[in-house]
């Protein structure tokens, strides 16, 4: 009777933190939707992708907890443990990320171009030293006869 006890609080527990995480996933899912602006089918994919990742994950606990089986108290074990990260954490957690992020995205759009120039003008250089080195060695190739001159008009 006692390992079916322990079986049934470990099942138990396991089932609230999985609620913790799925709903701590939903969470970075809403910080990344309020700092990046999505169009409603953009959200509507996410949430699609994400509820199969709830469904994929609630099945793999129940087969391997629970030989497959399915009991309304693992539902409600798991709803109580997003309902419980929801009040004490996500509802204070999203808002707060998301303006970090968002501060963090106005300074980086502000120095923008301050930290792409130094990129932008490294790659023209190498890209004209390149259409350089190219024309040169079709010269080269063009004197030694290896490919024909092209025709004046």
């Amino acid at each position: 009777m006692d390992e079916i006890i322990h079986h049934e609080l470990q099942l138990g527990i396991a089932c609230f933190c999985m609620g913790i995480l799925l709903m701590a996933l939903y969470d970075v899912l809403r910080i990344f939707r309020r700092v990046v602006r999505h169009n409603i089918i953009a959200i509507s994919l996410e949430d699609i992708i994400f509820w199969i990742i709830c469904m994929a994950s609630a099945f793999e606990l129940l087969r391997v907890m629970n030989h497959g089986i399915f009991r309304y108290s693992v539902a409600l074990m798991a709803g109580a443990g997003m309902f419980l990260y929801h009040l004490f954490l996500g509802r204070y957690a999203v808002p707060f990320f998301a303006k970090i992020l968002n501060k963090v995205k106005k300074i980086l759009k502000k120095y923008n171009s301050i930290l792409t120039e130094p990129l932008k003008k490294a790659i023209v250089k190498v890209y004209r030293r390149f259409k350089k080195r190219l024309r040169e060695r079709k010269k080269e190739l063009e004197e030694d006869g290896s490919i024909p001159q092209r025709e004046k008009e």
